[in-house]
């Protein structure tokens, strides 16, 4: 009977303490969950602010994108104007570049007309020079033909007076003036006398030789290093090399004491001769 009631005793109190756990167990999780939920609910708190907000910015963001959109249309609508009138100053260009190519060949047609009238003009005076000291050393006996043929050069050198007026104008209207220094070997410089009469002078030895300074592509003239204290004169043609390899010629036109201006002597042009070409004595 003892034992009956030990055990039932001890099982009571098992019971008891197995329910106090649970009940503690129970409040502690009632407690937990109390705190969780808390918890989420402040977070729901949170977020529904923060869904707020971020809606607030989405509305801004899309009114931006609107305003973006228009601007972005009308830089489209810029660029399409700019590229019309890209096409338009295209065409001009081209259009000025054909006009300058034309202009160019009708001024390599005027240069070659002149040089064709210098030629023929050299030559002329060149065959009444030479008959005027046939006269002269004939004078007593034919003092007449000598009248004549004064009266002949007279009329000659009028139309050569003439023909220079032009050539004067012309360079006076198309020959660019070089700047600094150099103006004074400019072609409107050297338009004083545009047409050579006197017979071509090979340069005399030069104690070095020169280099190409300046190149004129339009007036068709160069400038190079040698003058009058290198035993350069006017009038003296000089030859042109690149390396070794000979160019061409020219014929100087200006002289100072260190730097000389030349026109060139067919076929030599502008455009086969480079700065810093070799000038020496022609040989």
């Amino acid at each position: 009977m003892k034992n009956s009631g030990r055990t039932a005793f001890v099982f009571l109190f098992l019971t008891i303490i197995i329910l106090v756990s649970a009940v503690a167990i129970s409040i502690y999780m009632l407690q937990k969950e109390t705190a969780n939920r808390r918890a989420v609910e402040a977070s729901l708190a949170e977020l529904t602010l923060k869904n707020a907000k971020v809606e607030a910015t989405l509305n801004d963001a899309q009114g931006q994108i609107l305003v973006l959109e228009g601007k972005n249309k009308d830089a489209d609508e810029r660029i399409n104007a700019l590229l019309d009138d890209l096409e338009i100053e295209k065409g001009l260009r081209d259009e000025i570049k054909k006009e300058n190519l034309a202009l160019r060949d009708n001024l390599d047609q005027e240069a070659k007309a002149k040089l064709e009238i210098r030629n023929k003009l050299s030559q002329e005076l060149e065959d009444l020079q030479s008959k005027l000291k046939t006269f002269e050393s004939a004078a007593v006996q034919h003092k007449q033909d000598v009248l004549q043929l004064r009266q002949s050069l007279a009329d000659f050198q009028k139309k050569s007076e003439d023909l220079e007026k032009q050539v004067n104008d012309f360079k006076a209207g198309k020959a660019p003036e070089l700047s600094g220094e150099n103006n004074d070997l400019s072609p409107a410089a050297a338009a004083e006398d545009p047409v050579q009469l006197d017979r071509i002078i090979v340069a005399q030895e030069l104690s070095r030789n020169g280099k190409v300074l300046n190149i004129d592509t339009e007036a068709e003239f160069l400038i190079f290093d040698l003058g009058a204290k290198d035993g350069v004169s006017e009038g003296a043609v000089m030859s042109v090399y690149r390396g070794s390899a000979y160019q061409g010629d020219v014929r100087v036109t200006r002289v100072q004491d260190e730097m000389s201006a030349a026109d060139f002597v067919p076929p030599l042009s502008s455009r086969k001769v480079r700065k810093n070409d070799l000038v020496s004595a022609k040989r």
